[in-house]
């Protein structure tokens, strides 16, 4: 992509992904860890206890069943469940009542209302973002998918 589309235009883009987002996406809580350095030494061992996390206020857009072609053509394949699509704004309320730029790390999770969760995922409010769609990302990237799993937490 390099090059093909004026960054003019990338930023329209951008832009019409944060308005929509702002507009259909629910709201919930994001948790991103600022302490992952720290636990790569731990690797496996690693215990959700030992996170130390920032807290925002933020929308995101879900998709709970994706479509399986749809999936394919963004090289995701499954043989089982179907994973849960997600896509953020680029910003964010912090703590602080102040409106900063995130960056959305693996091992981030979120809190959602459970009133807008499907029944095949009764039960759960805390999901947490397992990985990158998309792989290897260039500067042009409009929006950032993310794919989404229940959290489960040792009890």
């Amino acid at each position: 992509m390099s090059d093909m589309l004026p960054q003019r235009s990338i930023n329209a883009l951008r832009k019409q992904n944060d308005i929509s987002v702002d507009l259909y996406g629910i709201d919930c809580d994001l948790y991103i860890p600022n302490n992952l350095s720290d636990m790569d030494a731990y690797d496996v061992y690693d215990d959700h206890a030992d996170y130390e996390y920032d807290h925002y206020i933020t929308k995101v857009w879900v998709e709970w069943s994706p479509n399986m072609y749809r999936l394919r053509a963004m090289g995701l394949y499954s043989e089982g469940d179907l994973p849960v699509l997600a896509r953020f704004g680029k910003q964010a309320i912090a703590d602080n009542d102040t409106i900063v730029n995130v960056d959305i790390l693996v091992k981030s999770y979120i809190i959602v209302d459970p009133q807008y969760v499907p029944d095949n995922f009764e039960g759960y409010d805390e999901f947490e973002i397992v990985d990158l769609v998309g792989g290897n990302m260039h500067d042009a990237v409009i929006a950032k998918q993310y794919k989404l799993a229940p959290r489960r937490i040792k009890q």
